[in-house]
């Protein structure tokens, strides 16, 4: 089970299909294909370094990203998710660690435009076009992290939303 059947289970239904219990629309989801997909690092790294590479082409150029997107259009969800942007942060340490690649930091990855979500809104389903900036994995890191460190009224960190 676990050293073929399950990661065979990973790459052909999480991977390939993109289909889930909670997402069976072919959709990417930016954290949910991570959390089966980091599972492959050893046994099909390039699966891993492609869907990180995919997951930072995601983000747009405030620091947030598209929490779910169809891969057709482009066309996906922009919201108040926080915790995708540690899963980026996660996953691109988790991948080095495993793997010992750390070109991946180096390579151009573009961002994402698109409206910002206004006082009271929760999310937005657009297809946002793609920017002109570009910037290394590594800074998409360092924005996701830099994103996250919103403080309240009271000087302690924001949580933020999501699982």
């Amino acid at each position: 089970m676990v050293n073929r059947w399950l990661p065979y289970q990973t790459l052909a239904c999480r991977a390939w299909a993109r289909t889930g219990l909670y997402q069976s629309s072919g959709a990417y989801g930016f954290r949910d294909q991570w959390q089966d997909v980091l599972g492959l690092c050893l046994s099909r790294p390039d699966i891993a370094r492609a869907q990180l590479l995919r997951a930072a082409s995601r983000q747009f150029e405030e620091g947030d990203v598209q929490h779910w997107w169809l891969p057709e259009t482009g066309r996906g969800v922009r919201t108040r998710v926080s915790d995708d942007r540690g899963w980026l942060v996660y996953a691109v340490a988790h991948y080095i660690g495993v793997t010992g690649d750390t070109a991946v930091l180096d390579e151009i990855v573009p961002f994402l435009q698109g409206p910002l979500l206004g006082d009271g809104e929760v999310s937005s389903f657009f297809a946002p076009p793609v920017s002109r900036r570009s910037a290394s994995l590594f800074d998409h890191v360092a924005l996701a992290l830099d994103a996250s460190l919103g403080l309240g009224d009271h000087g302690l960190p924001l949580m933020g939303t999501g699982d």
